[in-house]
């Protein structure tokens, strides 16, 4: 056998430069990437795509988001508005459970005063004869969301104001304080007789136009 390796060795056909190719080819096969020719002088690298998005895949994500959000607008915004006609019952009939606790601890006359124009409701308790609002953190103008309409079917002032008067014996005035919002979504804070709580009814929606 003919030596390639020590001070015997035959030379190779075309000297070294043809040996360092030969060696490059011969790592190139035990490479498992793709490589390609780096400036036309033989040498050959792995190719690597560069890791993150492009411009376009950015664009297109933001563009389906937009479309997504579009969508579901109308819903959002009727939620929004479903869940502050609710709160609005909600603290309403807290109020009423309120106003009968106390007007049976104090032994007075309580009153819950709603104002459907102005969409306002507040309390007062009756002293030496006249309704003044309470001295503590109930004693203030609370206000219906924006948007929501106010009927009251019950007793009403002289001027005309509806109220639901709590007795110190535990009766109330019956009453239904319905609250609707613009798409239809309608609650009662309702009490049929005198001697019952009032409660949260919820109304079938109504049909749009």
């Amino acid at each position: 056998m003919t030596s390639t390796t020590g001070p015997n060795a035959e030379p190779w056909p075309g000297g070294m430069a043809t040996r360092r190719r030969v060696a490059m080819v011969a790592r190139q096969a035990t490479w498992p990437r793709k490589f390609t020719r780096r400036g036309g002088r033989g040498y050959a690298t792995p190719t690597r795509r560069a890791g993150g998005f492009t411009l376009l895949e950015l664009i297109l994500v933001l563009v389906l988001i937009s479309a997504v959000l579009a969508l579901a607008a109308p819903s959002l915004r009727r939620f929004a508005r479903a869940r502050e006609t609710t709160d609005a019952a909600s603290h309403l009939l807290a109020l009423t459970h309120l106003a009968r606790s106390q007007a049976v601890a104090q032994a007075q006359v309580w009153r819950l005063n709603i104002d459907p124009e102005a969409a306002t409701y507040w309390l007062t308790v009756q002293q030496a004869g006249a309704f003044v609002e309470p001295r503590n953190e109930y004693g203030r103008l609370f206000r219906f969301p924006a948007g929501v309409s106010v009927t009251v079917d019950g007793s009403e002032t002289p001027d005309g104001t509806p109220y639901v008067q709590f007795y110190p014996d535990g009766r109330s005035d019956p009453a239904t304080i319905e609250l609707a919002d613009p798409d239809g979504k309608a609650l009662q804070v309702a009490c049929p007789t005198l001697s019952e709580r009032f409660r949260i009814l919820s109304l079938p929606l109504e049909a749009g136009p």
